[in-house]
């Protein structure tokens, strides 16, 4: 039996691994029975989401990037072949931005537990620590489905982009500051609204 939100229940839609991928990605991949996360698609420099997250905080929109090992050279390289670096400790400055914007959001404690491992011990692949933070996200807004493509084979799979997805407005803690904020991670919603998720989701299905 299809998910509810599932519009397109027998097709694929191809998503290059992002770090903290927008509501608006998570409400595109929610329409497909499945999802295949291209890991070896290649790395374009320009493409700053597979390692750049967008978060809502008490200073506006605040960008946090991973930094990465930089070879000889990045051009030609698949993403599943990126390294993180460890400069500057980005783990605990990622996760203590993340404590900052979201620590007094409805249901940050609710889910802190569950993701702040994830920051404590991070990967040597980029792909690893995104993959893992989609399990977590995925798990949370029920859509574990999407989940089991199995990435050894590449199926037969859509293209699609969520660029032209209509965000609503939701609850956001810091909006009486700066007003709503669309295109920020899918944390800012799940912080926000919690198990209302995918409520929220379902209503930006096109």
């Amino acid at each position: 039996m299809p998910h509810p939100l599932t519009v397109y229940p027998h097709k694929t839609l191809r998503v290059v691994p992002q770090y903290g991928a927008t509501v608006a990605q998570y409400a595109l991949m929610a329409q497909y029975g499945r999802v295949f996360f291209d890991t070896r698609a290649r790395y374009n420099k320009r493409e700053k989401s597979i390692h750049r997250i967008n978060i809502g905080g008490a200073n506006g929109v605040q960008s946090l990037t991973i930094p990465l090992v930089k070879p000889g050279h990045l051009s030609g390289l698949t993403i599943d072949q990126l390294d993180i670096s460890a400069h500057g400790c980005w783990w605990d400055v990622h996760w203590g931005a993340v404590y900052s914007a979201y620590g007094r959001s409805p249901f940050f404690e609710y889910y802190a537990p569950e993701l702040q491992p994830l920051f404590n011990s991070p990967q040597v692949k980029l792909v690893d620590f995104n993959m893992n933070l989609y399990g977590f996200c995925l798990r949370v807004l029920g859509l574990e489905h999407l989940f089991g493509m199995d990435n050894a084979v590449e199926p037969e799979f859509v293209v699609e982009s969520a660029s032209d997805m209509e965000i609503q407005p939701y609850y956001q803690v810091w909006a009486s500051r700066f007003g709503f904020t669309p295109n920020l991670s899918i944390l800012d919603l799940i912080f926000n609204l919690g198990p209302e998720s995918p409520l929220y989701l379902k209503k930006i299905v096109r």
